[in-house]
């Protein structure tokens, strides 16, 4: 029994000696305008931190928080989003990746200064490609487009499928430690 905690042990420290932290996150400002109608404005900010256990796998978590404003209601979601990251692809300073994860979270929406009762909780599960660009060995640059996988809103909608557009582009900026 002793032996096999020891290596245990010594497999665990292995991997802590080869893996980095990593934290940082992003930032969005999104204008729809539909036709006929007013403004729809969002701004998220999303901080995370990271694992990276190898050349290949990452695991981090992000917490990300999303105001909107529509019509006289603003609306405020937060949301838990764990996830693995995979490098598929690294060419000199740049890598392409996949993230696949799942967030869990919940939006409150304010009607003309009175909040709604009930708060709408959404989750999704999916996969999301992105490139990073490693500034240095400190700082990187991070891309995310597109969106393939399933997506509900209590009470709104659900969806499957892949969805590429301007609110599905995100980009983030990383620091080593």
């Amino acid at each position: 029994m002793k032996k096999v905690i020891l290596a245990a042990v010594v497999a665990l420290t292995s991997l802590v000696g080869n893996a980095q932290v990593w934290m940082g996150g992003s930032l969005g400002l999104d204008f729809t305008k539909p036709e006929g109608g007013e403004t729809l404005t969002t701004f998220t900010i999303a901080p995370e931190i990271g694992y990276t256990l190898n050349e290949k796998w990452d695991l981090a978590i992000a917490i990300n928080e999303q105001f909107a404003s529509y019509d006289g209601e603003t609306a405020n979601s937060i949301s838990v989003e764990p996830y693995a990251r995979y490098t598929f692809a690294q060419s000199g300073n740049v890598t392409f990746f996949v993230d696949g994860g799942f967030g869990v979270g919940s939006t409150k929406v304010d009607n003309e200064g009175e909040w709604l009762d009930e708060a709408q909780t959404s989750w999704y599960i999916g996969l999301r490609p992105g490139v990073k660009l490693a500034l240095n060995d400190k700082v990187g640059l991070v891309a995310k487009l597109g969106f393939l996988g399933y997506q509900n809103v209590e009470d709104s909608y659900e969806a499957f499928g892949f969805n590429v557009n301007n609110n599905s582009l995100t980009f983030g900026m990383y620091w080593n430690f």
